[in-house]
């Protein structure tokens, strides 16, 4: 099922949408206009159902006989039956109004005519002429010192780190849920087993139905790697290797070989990123530095009397830019400076 539908039929399982639609006043009006505005990816779906309701003559439904009456109001009794929520999902919506027959009966009036009219594909868009095929883009960008969250087409919640970039479809297909990452991103994804989603980057692509991931795509082309969270992933190298991992088993991709390298790691260091936690595991000051240049948006200039041959290791958790170099500077015994955006590291 594909991401308008499942909109199209979470609409006409919401009794206040129903309602909205036969009788609308500005309480519901604003809830609705409020609704369009945080979810401007299902907006379309609403407009389009909204747009046929306003279409129906309200004069067929007073041409039933009585038999015909009473038959579609046993249906939507069934209906209303099958499809009340729990009394939570309403505490952010105002309160329902009382389904008299009356209504009942204009509530299946609505969702036959809606149902009806999918099915003749007045939701489908119109078939695009050869010159229009291409697939609509969405690149979502963060630069030095950003990070960002948002939800794709699916519902997949992405995290992106900074200084990266996520491309994809401004609508998934039926059969294949594809983007492109330059950077690091960290996965939630919804899950479809008639839609794989496969996330391309520029030495390997990965593959999954339905899980929670992390992939790191180093824009400088030194780090390549594939971390999980929860379930399991396919990744494939271009130059032909694939490795199956699941919860807590990563792969690095060897360049120089195209080999995957398969182990386990700790979800602090490796994912500790999207929850704010700056993390450093037997690394390079040089990979230190051009890190934090990244996570603080700042410019780093060491000086080049300074040598630091020592890895470092070393965890922040929500901490600013200053509170880390004075523990770092601590250990190692170099002095720092900051200038707005300006880092100077000395002996």
């Amino acid at each position: 099922m594909d991401f308008k539908s499942i909109v199209f039929r979470e609409l006409l399982e919401d009794e206040y949408f129903i309602q909205w639609l036969i009788a609308p006043d500005q309480e519901s009006d604003k809830y609705w206009q409020a609704w369009m505005v945080n979810n401007p990816d299902k907006a379309a779906v609403l407009r389009d159902i909204k747009a046929v309701v306003n279409a129906i003559e309200p004069k067929h439904i007073h041409q039933l006989d009585s038999d015909e009456k009473a038959d579609i109001l046993g249906h939507v009794r069934q209906y209303a039956g099958q499809k009340k929520r729990q009394e939570m999902l309403w505490s952010t919506k105002p309160k329902r109004k009382r389904w008299g027959n009356w209504g009942l009966m204009a509530a299946c009036f609505v969702i036959l005519a809606i149902l009806t009219a999918n099915f003749f594909g007045v939701f489908e868009p119109e078939m695009a002429t050869p010159e229009l095929t291409k697939e609509r883009m969405v690149v979502k960008q963060t630069s030095k010192g950003t990070k960002s969250s948002f939800y794709l087409p699916d519902g997949t919640l992405v995290k992106l780190n900074s200084s990266s970039s996520l491309e994809f479809p401004i609508a998934f297909t039926d059969s294949l849920r594809q983007v492109k990452l330059i950077g690091q991103a960290f996965f939630e994804v919804t899950r479809n087993e008639a839609a794989p989603f496969i996330v391309e980057t520029d030495h390997m692509d990965v593959q999954v139905l339905g899980t929670s991931f992390d992939v790191l795509n180093d824009a400088e082309g030194k780090r390549f790697e594939v971390a999980v969270a929860s379930g399991k992933v396919k990744v494939n190298s271009y130059a032909g290797n694939q490795e199956i991992l699941a919860k807590t088993e990563m792969t690095r991709l060897d360049v120089s070989s195209g080999q995957l390298i398969k182990s386990h790691f700790d979800p602090t260091y490796q994912l500790g990123w999207k929850d704010g936690i700056l993390a450093f595991e037997d690394e390079s000051f040089e990979a230190v530095f051009g890190r934090l240049e990244d996570w603080y948006g700042v410019a780093i200039s060491v000086d080049p009397a300074l040598t630091i041959d020592k890895s470092y290791t070393g965890k922040y958790d929500n901490q600013s830019l200053e509170n880390v170099l004075t523990g770092m500077s601590s250990v190692l015994g170099f002095q720092f400076k900051i200038n707005g955006k300006q880092v100077t590291i000395s002996l």
